[in-house]
């Protein structure tokens, strides 16, 4: 699939007649492949631009971008990226992305709405989706709901990352409440705590877990998972009934960019956006690309789990309202959940 060419439109210049943007972009995994070529293509047809990529993880960097606001405001670290939605809801609470709309990126327009964050501070460009990793020598049925993960008789098989809101969120939903009415959540992990084998810090620990049959399942990544039933491990991915959770990728330009830098940002967004490139991305990184117009392989299309349906049909969580209570819920769970851990 070809890559889509870059904006010909030359942006405004500086006093300098010279405009400098760094651009984050994601390590690893195929996530530089799409970046790294509009943004090379755009150098070539602007020679009076330069675009420095960061590359790294929203974790390490997004704390460096608001230090960064708080002593130089005017001078953001990074001018805009990839964000995914921790980042971009902390963002909001520390005010850090600038208004966007289609006159700045225009294929923002294909977009699904559900995905475009209030005055486009934060443009979607995909979902990864969640559903349930399971060990097929373990698990002979793909399990059909979330509820597996709580079920009486399935002590020690469950393994998931620590602090893991949406855990908790699912499990409030299908028992009465949601995010704004979390207790539900709670209850059902502090009556099966013993289901948790192990509450892990990295992807790996969660594979070696599940692959090693310690665990059963995780609510896992369908693209991270995807990636290591292709090597062999004994994985199977299960979209539950009531739905898989949606985990959006973002596209966000930094609050403090001048007219010219958000001009050059504005451009690259907009490339990526375009049908072969969104799609490209998707298809590179096993995510799904959240706008109408993705020019999806024919794969993309048959796997139910990278089709357009899948991010359509996605469960998008509150995120702003858990990043507002992540901290409290963080001491509920050392309380409630982490202390009845056997």
């Amino acid at each position: 699939m070809a890559l889509a060419a870059s904006s010909p439109v030359v942006p405004a210049l500086a006093q300098d007649g010279k405009v400098n943007v760094t651009f984050f972009i994601w390590a690893g995994s195929n996530q530089g492949v799409i970046p790294t070529k509009v943004i090379e293509d755009y150098r070539a047809a602007h020679p009076n631009v330069t675009i420095d990529i960061l590359e790294s993880n929203n974790t390490i960097t997004y704390p460096k971008m608001v230090a960064a606001r708080r002593t130089t405001p005017d001078d953001p670290l990074v001018h805009c990226g990839f964000f995914n939605v921790d980042a971009i809801t902390k963002g909001k609470v520390d005010d850090m992305w600038a208004p966007v709309s289609t006159a700045d990126v225009p294929n923002m327009a294909n977009v699904l709405e559900r995905f475009v964050r209030p005055e486009g501070k934060g443009i979607g460009y995909q979902t990864s989706t969640i559903g349930i990793m399971y060990n097929t020598d373990k698990v002979k049925e793909p399990p059909k709901s979330w509820s597996v993960l709580w079920a009486d008789g399935n002590d020690k098989q469950v393994t998931f990352f620590d602090y893991d809101t949406r855990m908790l969120a699912i499990a409030a939903r299908l028992n009465g409440g949601d995010e704004r009415n979390i207790d539900p959540g709670f209850e059902v992990w502090a009556n099966h705590a013993g289901n948790i084998r192990a509450l892990v810090d990295s992807n790996d620990a969660v594979k070696n877990l599940i692959v090693s049959g310690d665990a059963y399942y995780s609510p896992w990544f369908a693209s991270l998972a995807s990636v290591w039933m292709k090597e062999g491990a004994p994985l199977g991915f299960a979209a539950p009934e009531e739905g898989m959770i949606a985990f959006p990728v973002y596209l966000a330009i930094a609050n403090g960019v001048t007219p010219e830098e958000k001009k050059v940002c504005g451009d690259l967004i907009n490339t990526l956006l375009e049908p072969e490139n969104a799609a490209r991305y998707g298809e590179l990184t096993y995510s799904v690309p959240v706008t109408t117009n993705a020019a999806l392989s024919d794969e993309q299309k048959a796997n139910p789990l990278l089709s357009l349906e899948a991010a359509e049909k996605a469960i998008l969580l509150d995120y702003d309202y858990i990043a507002e209570m992540s901290s409290d819920w963080r001491e509920r769970w050392d309380r409630e959940v982490k202390f009845k851990m056997r």
